[in-house]
């Protein structure tokens, strides 16, 4: 029993201190009420001002970001230069390559034209001349050329 009125007394004597402090009022003055309303004001002329400025910022930052645009635009205006310059650059390159085997190609034929006219001369010679000749008639019925 004796532990209970121990704890008892205690609460009893602590309680009391406890609620004063609770109770402690603080004085408001009027002081204090206008100073909360110069407060108020300037914070309301501080929001203006950065309203006023974050406005600003938008209004600036929508002009760069117009000019970034044009930019843009302008770059991709290039680019499609670009790339039909290379398309031309291509077809004539293509053109030139295509002309140059065809030159070629030409040129080899109409070169070996009178060769192969004159081997058929040269062969028809050899084949008259093989008739009276029993050995050469050999040697190009061998080769195939009779």
């Amino acid at each position: 029993m004796k532990p209970f009125q121990k704890i008892s007394m205690f609460c009893l004597f602590i309680l009391p201190m406890i609620g004063r402090t609770e109770t402690k009022e603080i004085p408001f003055t009027l002081d204090n009420r206008d100073r909360i309303i110069r407060i108020e004001q300037k914070v309301e002329s501080l929001d203006k001002k950065i309203d006023l400025k974050v406005d600003g910022l938008r209004t600036e930052m929508n002009a760069r970001f117009e000019t970034v645009n044009q930019r843009f635009d302008s770059m991709d205006k290039r680019f499609d230069q670009l790339f039909n310059f290379l398309w031309a650059f291509t077809g004539i390159f293509t053109a030139m390559m295509v002309s140059v085997f065809g030159f070629a190609f030409w040129d080899r034929k109409l070169s070996l034209a009178p060769i192969k006219k004159e081997n058929t001369r040269t062969l028809n010679a050899l084949r008259d001349y093989a008739e009276h000749q029993p050995k050469l008639q050999e040697i190009l019925k061998n080769a195939g050329l009779l």
